[in-house]
């Protein structure tokens, strides 16, 4: 036997704030766009910046750490 949709609808508990009515888009379909399709080249393109911006912040964590070693190194030698 197969669950009627009055069984499957049992547990789903009712829309509020709109009196049970369906919700409005909040985009009217004639100004939906569509996406343009992702091309490769596109694809490598965003992987690339993923790349630049994850050695960037690598970059700047080790030169921050040298700093303070350094930092630390020249204010221990000058007692």
């Amino acid at each position: 036997m197969r669950p009627s949709l009055e069984d499957l609808l049992a547990g789903v508990p009712a829309q509020e704030g709109n009196g049970g009515k369906r919700l409005t888009p909040s985009v009217s379909a004639s100004k939906a766009k569509a996406a343009e399709p992702v091309t490769a080249l596109d694809k490598t393109t965003e992987n690339a910046k993923l790349v630049l911006e994850e050695e960037a912040k690598e970059r700047a964590a080790k030169t921050a750490r040298l700093k303070a070693a350094r930092e630390a190194r020249d204010a221990g030698g000058s007692d």
